[in-house]
């Protein structure tokens, strides 16, 4: 009777199916990230990987490997172009305030504070953990960047493959899988269009605004601000928060009051934006994506509102491709 009851109902079999899924996804993420970074890349690169092979006749392999470096170089210009404004920045922020640096060395309070601690065997323990941490980092993050290089260039170079064979071993379901991966390539691309447009949107105004504000390194700041977007409602925050207490604390109340307003114009314009853009993309209901939003934003977890969006851009692709068309 139950099995009957979910085969007349293919739509509740794929949402049950696809929640367990995405639940052990999740529990899983730390090993499954760069293989789904590495896939994303491949294919969002597709387009100027085909147009290497086959305008300039660049070998597979090498086409792969070379966007791939393109890739990877261009973040890791970008990150350590972010961290030398950084160090920068923090020398600049010592600089100006030595005076009260060093004074607060010779307090007497910061000697008897690290007195205690040492007896207490506190500051050992935290400078340990800080050390532990860094000697486990190092090897992950070393790790996690190899494999995602890697399985990008696999991905770029080896994903026609992937998807003819599959295509072959599918008997007659061909057409069908075919459909589906014709339909779900074209959605991810514009699905990933549209939050770059949103990033892009963030990046300009944080720009303005600190160029406005008279921050120093507009430009940095303000990609550093459209990283951070990613993060639900605090996003932005992350910067513009710690900006405008430091100009409070300068005494510069009318810029520090300008950017915590404009941090909650930001937060209130992103949940207009963010479902009309997202909805458009994934054709739902605003109202769908706003309630995911506002569930992800109440739990604090990001997670939530992936589950909405993946979920409806799953069921569109395969509704489209008639899976769920009775034969």
């Amino acid at each position: 009777m139950k099995l009957r009851f979910f085969s007349d109902k293919p739509r509740l079999v794929f949402f049950l199916c696809y929640t367990l899924l995405y639940i052990l996804a999740v529990q899983a993420a730390a090993f499954v990230l760069p293989f789904v970074i590495a896939l994303l890349f491949a294919v969002v690169m597709k387009p100027l990987f085909d147009t290497l092979k086959g305008r300039f006749r660049f070998r597979s392999s090498f086409a792969a490997t070379a966007i791939t470096l393109l890739i990877f170089g261009a973040l890791f210009a970008v990150i350590g172009f972010l961290l030398f404004l950084v160090v920068r920045q923090a020398v600049s922020l010592l600089s100006d305030n030595r005076d009260l640096i060093a004074e607060y060395i010779r307090s007497p309070e910061l000697f008897d504070m690290l007195r205690e601690n040492l007896l207490s065997g506190g500051l050992l323990t935290a400078a340990s953990s800080v050390v532990q941490a860094l000697f486990q980092a190092v090897p992950v993050a070393v790790t996690f960047v190899v494999i995602t290089f890697s399985m990008t260039v696999f991905f770029m170079h080896h994903l026609g493959d992937l998807r003819d064979r599959l295509l072959k071993r599918a008997g007659e379901y061909r057409s069908l899988l075919g459909r589906v991966f014709h339909i779900a390539y074209a959605l991810v691309r514009k699905f990933i269009r549209s939050y770059l447009i949103l990033y892009a949107l963030t990046f300009v105004e944080a720009a303005f605004i600190f160029y406005l504000t008279g921050v120093e390194y507009p430009l940095a700041f303000a990609f550093i601000t459209a990283v951070a977007d990613i993060l639900p409602v605090l996003g932005p925050g992350i910067v513009y928060v710690p900006f405008a207490i430091l100009f409070i604390l300068q005494k510069n109340y009318i810029g520090g009051i300008f950017l915590l307003l404009y941090f909650l114009f930001t937060v209130v314009l992103r949940q207009i934006l963010e479902p009309r853009i997202v909805s458009d993309s994934v054709k739902v209901n605003p109202l769908v994506v706003l309630t995911a939003i506002y569930f992800s934003v109440v739990s604090m977890n990001i997670w939530v509102l992936f589950y909405v969006v993946s979920v409806f851009m799953a069921f569109r692709v395969l509704n489209q491709a008639g899976v769920f068309e009775k034969g």
